[in-house]
């Protein structure tokens, strides 16, 4: 029995949107980006036995910030300053590291 496809598959889909829409590449990569970050802060925030309305008492900020960074309904990536400032709040340090063969360079933040 020979079967023919029919219609394209998502992979098809997903090149035919890029060339259509030059941002929605960037728009995928900023959300894979946000779901990374929640699922980072939640997982401390967890690990920590630490609600969102204390982590948000802690950081000084509202607990509706923490819920939105988690849930992937912000807006925006979260900046620095205020993912270090949650991150420090549940007793964490923000780092960022780049490699490249053999060398690493680092920052830390502080709190």
């Amino acid at each position: 029995m020979n079967k023919k496809h029919i219609g394209g598959s998502f992979f098809d889909d997903v090149k035919k949107w890029e060339k259509e829409d030059p941002g929605f590449r960037v728009r995928v990569n900023e959300h894979i980006e946000k779901r990374m970050l929640a699922a980072m802060l939640k997982e401390i925030r967890e690990k920590e036995h630490i609600s969102q309305t204390e982590l948000a008492k802690k950081a000084g900020v509202p607990q509706s910030v923490i819920a939105r960074i988690e849930g992937g309904t912000s807006k925006a990536l979260p900046r620095f300053n205020l993912f270090n400032r949650l991150l420090s709040a549940a007793g964490y340090k923000m780092l960022i590291q780049a490699t490249k063969g053999g060398k690493r360079v680092q920052v830390a933040f502080s709190d």
